[in-house]
């Protein structure tokens, strides 16, 4: 399933007349499904990973100098493509699962905190 969503994020940007290898392409470790944005280095030893009876628990960190409006725009672009619904600009819905983006800036060192959880029914 990991490499069906690559591969299929691979063809997007392939479509998108960018040209990107496979090796060019990163996924959260914690959340193998979410795209690493060029310019965020992944804080690994920040995640947080709990398996719970109503689902997973996830909390991952990335850092970079990048700004809020291209973090916003990459996540809106690419989480589509991979299965994942908008709820807001920073929230998204997948299979009974809800992500959310909480973007903290520094000057312009950003922090970005991917948070998985169970989606409320």
């Amino acid at each position: 399933m990991k490499n069906a969503f690559r591969i299929g994020l691979l063809g997007l940007l392939l479509l998108w007349g960018k040209a990107v290898s496979a090796q060019d392409l990163a996924f959260l470790s914690a959340l193998e499904d979410v795209p690493l944005m060029a310019g965020l280095s992944e804080a690994t030893d920040e995640i947080v990973y709990f398996d719970t009876p109503a689902g997973r628990i996830v909390e991952a960190y990335a850092v970079g100098t990048v700004t809020k409006s291209s973090i916003l725009s990459y996540y809106k672009e690419s989480l589509p493509s991979l299965g994942w619904q908008a709820s807001s600009t920073t929230s998204f819905k997948r299979e009974g699962e809800y992500l959310s983006l909480f973007i903290s800036m520094d000057g312009k060192d950003a922090t970005v905190r991917f948070a998985l959880s169970p989606n409320a029914k």
